[in-house]
């Protein structure tokens, strides 16, 4: 006789392993959190151990001087810089990135649709650093001929985040507009609003709390912007809201540190006390877009003659204003002609239009540009010499062989690490875990670790695996470094290919005697594949452009390609940021030249992503 609780087959001991190996996946976002913080907290305690460091003159100083015989450390100069940086880029992004929603949610052809959104998504994807050698070598000169500002400068900055932060805006509201129930549309029109009242009185209201996520998200990105704001803003703390001069952010200072300008002691160690303040910031931030999120998605869509209420209430005044006109056609002309104000609604909605049509162009034409100015400066050196040859101080010797490797070596071994951690988790969260506490903190965990700024991710390389663990500056620290911050996208990229899968599917093997992991081994998961597939190669897209973690565990001056995991290495955006900084003209068209090798990878990438994504689709059956 069988006890209770057994399996026919003796599964269950298999079952149990499974689920715990799983279970271990899911948690490993609560232990890269527990890292995060034991890292910031140990450098903070230790860099407020100096007498030169006071907790007090850290939160209220306005001096903020690392260095010399007085050091002064008062965070509200790097504060400042931030918040000019981040807002002024707000200011851009936040009308251009809504309007451009409002077009391709509301306005745009499916044609046209297709060939815009693509856009959006390929400028989401160009590596900070790519945006910073265009600010360094185009926009400063021009803020230099038209505004007269420095060389370094915080408008330059301003204008390249806020192109790196407008794909977020844009896709994020798109999808709340999008969202907005069919019938709330169809009765605003139904009582006379054009489209464009429709989309302006309506929609927008409706999706109002997805577009203030989006907002708060693209805030916390740029707050945690480090290659792009460290390229063109400058290294210089000051007090100060001017554009045209140069400032340093909470995110420069850790580079600045992780680049070695700053020299050992309690400047080194501030830089964790400023990672700290960036770590309670952007956790602050997200916390407010992950509320704003849960509220549009936790609204009652369902108390329809509500809504509809609150339409007739919005469309109120517009119908007030055209009253007069409405009685009069009826009385004494043909009602079926149009009044004077009807023209001029008319011709509003034609040029409200064409303004929010327009503002896709913008990001299309700084793009445009950028690819102009990187192929007009790097593609005449792009040689076999240059892909072949090792780096040299010499700028006709030099090339990026040896970097080429490195890079392939730290996004192989970082999949390695982070692919069966992400699968895994996925399955577990969307699969296997029961709905409760334990659920919603994990999932928690893993959105608080998706918008921890890159350069945080260094200090954890640097401190936890680098020192601590003993690795050094090796592909090893590297990979591991690269794994936590891609971690979330593999997670949230499955999660979606596995509840793309009918649920007919779990039923039907459940039904003829399978576990719930033979269900989803046998049946979701191979279903899954293209999905999971595409979500891997965009995090090796991630990877691969990333600098600003890596800064802290590469070897810069590795003049060789690594043969094991233990070797140092070198990066290609780790090598276009330093030829960036170089002071030779001829280094900087090497810049632009590795810029070409590292954007044709991505591209081939995203290209890869999009062939397994359309060719899944169209075999797909269900």
């Amino acid at each position: 006789m069988i006890e209770s609780g057994t399996f026919l087959d003796g599964r269950a001991p298999r079952n149990r392993f499974t689920h715990s190996a799983l279970f271990s996946a899911a948690s490993l976002s609560v232990i890269a959190s527990a890292l995060i913080i034991y890292t910031l907290a140990s450098g903070t305690i230790r860099f407020f151990e100096y007498e030169e460091a006071t907790f007090f003159e850290f939160i209220t100083g306005t001096d903020w001087v690392p260095n010399g015989r007085n050091p002064s450390f008062g965070i509200w100069p790097l504060l400042s810089g931030t918040a000019l940086i981040a807002v002024g880029s707000l200011m851009i992004s936040i009308p251009l990135g809504v309007a451009a929603a409002l077009h391709l949610g509301e306005f745009a052809s499916p044609r046209s649709r297709r060939f815009l959104k693509p856009i959006v998504e390929v400028l989401s994807g160009i590596p900070s650093v790519v945006h910073g050698f265009f600010a360094l070598l185009v926009i400063s000169p021009f803020m230099q001929r038209t505004i007269d500002a420095t060389y370094f400068n915080a408008a330059s900055a301003i204008i390249v985040v806020a192109a790196m932060i407008l794909p977020i805006i844009v896709s994020i509201s798109d999808d709340a507009i999008r969202a907005v129930p069919r019938e709330i549309k169809e009765a605003a029109l139904g009582l006379g609003a054009t489209r464009w009242e429709m989309a302006t009185k309506v929609v927008l209201p409706s999706a109002r709390s997805g577009i203030v996520a989006a907002v708060l998200l693209a805030l916390a990105r740029a707050v945690g912007e480090t290659m792009a704001v460290t390229m063109a803003a400058g290294s210089v703390a000051a007090l100060h809201f001017d554009p045209r001069l140069e400032v340093q952010t909470l995110t420069a200072y850790i580079a600045q540190v992780a680049t070695g300008d700053i020299p050992p002691g309690p400047a080194t160690d501030a830089g964790f006390a400023v990672g700290s303040a960036l770590f309670v910031l952007t956790y602050s931030v997200n916390i407010l877009a992950v509320g704003a999120t849960r509220k549009r998605l936790g609204a009652n869509r369902g108390k329809m003659a509500s809504l509809l209420f609150q339409i007739k209430v919005k469309l109120s005044m517009i119908l007030e204003r055209i009253s007069g006109d409405i009685e009069y056609n009826l009385t004494q002309s043909n009602p079926f002609i149009p009044t004077k104000y009807d023209l001029f609604r008319r011709r509003k909605e034609k040029v409200s239009r064409f303004i929010v049509a327009s503002s896709l162009f913008v990001g299309l034409a700084f793009l445009l540009i950028l690819l102009q100015t990187i192929l007009e400066t790097g593609l005449a050196g792009i040689d076999l010499q240059f892909l072949t040859n090792f780096p040299s101080y010499r700028a006709d010797q030099a090339g990026i062989g040896p970097t080429i490797w490195g890079s392939l070596w730290l996004i192989t071994l970082t999949m390695l690490f982070a692919l069966p951690a992400g699968v895994g988790a996925a399955v577990y969260l969307t699969e296997l875990a029961p709905e409760g506490i334990l659920n919603q903190f994990l999932r928690r965990t893993l959105q608080n670790l998706a918008a921890v700024p890159s350069i945080i991710f260094g200090l954890v390389g640097l401190y936890v695996f680098s020192r601590i663990f003993g690795f050094g500056l090796s592909l090893l620290t590297g990979s591991l470094t690269l794994a936590m911050m891609v971690l979330p996208m593999i997670v949230v990229t499955t999660e979606e290919a596995l509840l793309a899968v009918p649920k007919s599917f779990r039923d039907a093997a459940l039904g003829v005697g399978a576990t719930r992991w033979q269900a989803v081994r046998h049946h979701v998961l191979p279903n899954a594949v293209p999905g999971i597939a595409t979500g891997a190669i965009l995090s090796v897209a991630r990877a691969l452009g990333e600098t600003a973690p890596i800064l802290f565990v590469a070897s810069l001056f590795s003049k060789t390609a690594p043969t094991g995991i233990m070797d140092g290495f070198l990066a290609l955006p780790i090598q276009i940021f330093f030829w960036t900084r170089h002071p030779k003209e001829a280094f900087h068209d090497l810049a632009a030249s590795t810029i070409l090798v590292l954007l044709m990878l991505l591209l081939i990438l995203n290209f890869i992503a999009i062939f397994i994504r359309n060719r899944a689709e169209a075999r797909r059956s269900w």
